[in-house]
């Protein structure tokens, strides 16, 4: 079984990350950091989707996937976000990428694998935010 089916079954929904997240019961706050991009934090039966409110509607929805991600891939874990300026990149980092892009995406992503995993790898939020909103079918709706 794909460790990104679940984003793929989601994605059927045809929402953006934002109402997937809200959707299962996640409380998504904005907060204005400094170098964080996005926290994915449990507190007791809280699930926590904190995202920087001064990224772009389209950073957001694709931060929020990736942080979604991350409870999904990962629940045991508390996770910070962080791509710029960092010193260690994961194989968490990565799969929480993909797993966003596969949220956004859906069964496109299959079409694409290639360059998702290239684009989760480097971890550059402004490519990989390009890359699925210009390879969406939803590229009129991009927030």
């Amino acid at each position: 079984m794909s460790l990104y089916k679940k984003a793929r079954e989601l994605a059927k929904s045809g929402e953006k990350p934002l109402d997937i997240a809200r959707s299962l019961g996640f409380k998504v706050f904005f907060v204005p950091f400094q170098r964080i991009k996005g926290l994915a934090i449990s507190l007791g039966d809280n699930k926590l989707i904190i995202i920087d409110s001064g990224l772009s509607d389209a950073e957001q929805q694709f931060v929020c996937g990736h942080e979604l991600g991350h409870f999904l891939l990962h629940p045991s874990t508390n996770f910070v976000f962080i791509l710029h300026n960092t010193f260690s990149y994961s194989k968490q980092e990565y799969q929480a990428n993909r797993f966003s892009c596969e949220l956004i995406l859906g069964e496109k992503a299959e079409e694409y694998k290639y360059i998702i995993l290239e684009a989760a790898a480097a971890g550059k939020l402004d490519q990989l935010v390009q890359l699925v909103w210009g390879l969406s079918a939803k590229e009129d709706e991009i927030p």
